[in-house]
């Protein structure tokens, strides 16, 4: 099993099965973080009532406030770590969003890697609101933060769900008993797999060395210069022989190699909108901007920022949205979007309080 150097983590196994899980970017990770915050919120006001009540019970509000401090730490650590250990990887926000935490290389979460990812989210939390998280994210492919840096883990995104019914909505494309398996490298061989010759030809599966290299290499190819994809190509020209002899002999090693990339299937690495980038640099600005409240023109220019960003990020949905194949990018424009409304309102609040007050209302 191996990561490729894009933005999804694809795993093959030694069964010669290939899965593709799209790495969480920040916007679903965010929106996960507030829901599992929202349910840590509930319990610590029912463990407040409880330690009031004790404190009254036993006349000592000094227990009762030392009972919520200690449990209250226990509860803000333990939640993240049971849940994830129990749930492989998963915590109700997680679990909201489809998202999931692994291994680097696609296994299972262990017990002791989520021990070790929570303890170092004390170090992402600084200095406030998971800052040196956000930062070790955003200077990452796979969008990890320090606790993942350590525990050797990262955060996917799982594939949606399909039910019978989908399926059953779905009109057959070919009549029943005709249809062929797909060509793939890493099952059976397809005496009809097609080429980029045009010629049809047996994709027989390979060994483990050429099977990395279509990984990486499919992953990557978009992004190469033809010169760059022939070098390679000429490299592996053993390997690629004794795979597909017929293609290499007719056109060539680069074709191929491009045979088996396409019949892989793993979706190339697609770059970030520049729309995407510059919401969430907005959303930032906005939201931060507008938790300076004695500060009348930062609370201005947090209002300023927190509209365009809105702007741009329903812009940036736009396109990505549009040219999936293209350009990635969605969750960065869509925590641009949150970003942005939540500075919008909380300095849009403050500056209503400003107006009031100079018009003697307040």
């Amino acid at each position: 099993m191996q990561p490729v150097d894009s933005d999804d983590l694809v795993v093959s196994t030694p069964e010669r099965v290939s899965f593709q899980y799209p790495v969480a970017g920040l916007g679903s990770r965010f929106l996960a973080q507030a829901i599992d915050m929202a349910v840590l919120v509930a319990i610590f006001l029912v463990l407040l009532y409880a330690a009031n009540a004790v404190g009254k019970t036993t006349g000592d509000q000094r227990l009762a406030l030392l009972i919520f401090i200690l449990v209250s730490f226990i509860l803000l650590f333990g939640y993240f770590w049971a849940l994830e250990a129990i749930w492989s990887g998963q915590t109700l926000g997680k679990r909201a969003l489809r998202l999931r935490v692994v291994g680097d290389q696609g296994e299972p979460l262990r017990f002791s890697q989520a021990a070790i990812r929570n303890l170092v989210r004390i170090v992402d939390f600084l200095p406030v609101g998971y800052a040196v998280g956000v930062i070790a994210i955003f200077l990452n492919v796979k969008n990890k933060r320090l606790g993942d840096f350590a525990a050797g883990t990262l955060v996917v995104r799982e594939r949606d769900r399909v039910s019978l019914f989908d399926l059953a909505s779905l009109p057959p494309s070919t009549p029943p008993g005709q249809a062929e398996p797909a060509a793939s490298i890493w099952g059976k061989p397809s005496v009809s797999a097609p080429s980029v010759t045009g010629v049809p030809g047996p994709i027989p599966p390979v060994d483990a060395a050429l099977r990395r290299l279509v990984v990486a290499y499919a992953a990557r190819r978009n992004e190469l210069p033809v010169f760059r994809r022939q070098a390679i190509a000429d490299r592996a020209q053993v390997a690629l022989r004794k795979a597909l002899p017929e293609v290499v002999a007719t056109s060539g090693p680069l074709a191929a190699l491009d045979q088996l990339a396409e019949a892989e299937g793993v979706t190339p690495k697609r770059p970030v909108h520049r729309l995407s980038t510059a919401a969430v640099a907005l959303g930032i600005a906005a939201f931060g901007f507008s938790l300076v409240p004695f500060f009348l023109p930062l609370e201005v220019l947090a209002f300023v920022c927190g509209i365009v960003a809105v702007v741009i990020s329903v812009q940036a949905l736009g396109a990505v949205r549009g040219r999936p194949h293209e350009f990635q990018g969605e969750d960065r424009a869509r925590t641009g979007r949150i970003l942005g409304i939540a500075g919008t309102c909380i300095s849009g609040f403050i500056l209503g309080i400003y107006l009031l007050g100079s018009l003697g209302v307040l």
